[in-house]
């Protein structure tokens, strides 16, 4: 009992130590469900707003496939621009101290494709629509972006 005692407190220091409520905590069995459901379908980018500057246009004509082996393709009639992602749980780090869901995404571009690279944060997740976030240091919003499935 005496040990039980000391790992209560951590747990409940640890749980009220996030004051951050715009992702969502998932556990490991409804992370594997999110990798599971992105990989059903197309998706679009309904939204991505970085540094305050609505971007979505650049996107629209793009089809995103999250596939099997954590590769995403983007495609449009032109062209296909090839990346990673991966999503899981994450128990925080020296830029993010806090326990919740990352969805990741690594495009090999310096341009338009460049600018979605990065380590998100799950908000909302739904089989139609996934909303992320991205926060800065500081704790103010970088950037969202938002997939839609097709």
């Amino acid at each position: 009992m005496k040990k039980v005692i000391p790992l209560l407190l951590l747990f409940v220091f640890i749980v009220s130590c996030d004051k951050d409520n715009d992702d969502i905590l998932l556990s490991k069995a409804e992370s594997n469900a999110l990798n599971e459901m992105v990989k059903q379908g197309e998706w679009k980018v309904s939204s991505f707003v970085i540094n305050g500057e609505d971007k979505t246009a650049y996107y629209s004509d793009y089809f995103f496939k999250f596939k099997e082996n954590n590769n995403i393709s983007a495609e449009n009639n032109s062209e296909e621009m090839i990346g990673t992602w991966r999503i899981n749980n994450d128990m925080g780090g020296e830029f993010d101290s806090y326990y919740d869901v990352d969805f990741a995404l690594y495009f090999n571009s310096q341009g338009k494709f460049g600018e979605l690279t990065s380590e998100y944060d799950v908000k909302k997740a739904t089989n139609s629509k996934i909303e992320l976030n991205k926060m800065t240091v500081d704790g103010e919003l970088a950037s969202s972006l938002t997939f839609s499935k097709n």
